[in-house]
């Protein structure tokens, strides 16, 4: 009788050395530490990277800085949002520059190619300031540990699905 592999999992944090532009750097290299062997990581400076990455991938968990949205939530007092495609709000992410696809429009590309995980899940964390080589914004250095368990909580749910 032979075993059926184990779904891959791949977990992108996207990001920039530009203040809270960081985050998703920094979540991908608490996250690595957390699952050693278990968990592919991979950091990305673009979107465009995942096309590489997706080939045998199962799941796609991806991390990168948001902004706030335009509409108050008042249920939502967390700097964290968790969204599956396709549904994603796409204007709350922080757009790549001119030069490059944004967020959404790399997953769109990859259905379209038919290289899209069965389950992609997308965490934006809202930042405040995204400086030239500024640090993490006080108010989300403060929460890094926080959104660090949360991701962890959903990555130890999606392995145990």
């Amino acid at each position: 009788m032979s075993r059926q592999p184990q779904p891959r999992t791949l977990f992108a944090g996207i990001g920039s050395q530009h203040g809270d532009d960081r985050i998703g750097w920094l979540v991908a290299d608490a996250l690595r530490e957390r699952f050693p062997s278990d968990l592919e990581v991979r950091q990305a400076s673009t979107p465009s990277h995942l096309l590489d990455w997706l080939g045998g991938i199962d799941r796609l968990v991806v991390c990168d800085a948001c902004l706030a949205p335009t509409v108050a939530d008042t249920t939502n007092r967390s700097r964290l949002h968790r969204w599956e495609w396709p549904e994603l709000d796409a204007t709350s992410l922080r757009s790549a520059s001119s030069h490059a696809f944004g967020l959404p429009q790399v997953l769109q590309l990859a259905e379209k190619l038919g290289n899209l995980p069965t389950q992609v899940i997308v965490f934006g964390v809202e930042g405040s300031c995204f400086d030239a080589f500024a640090n993490l914004s006080p108010e989300l250095d403060e929460a890094f540990a926080e959104i660090v368990d949360s991701m962890a909580e959903e990555l130890e749910a999606v392995s145990r699905a």
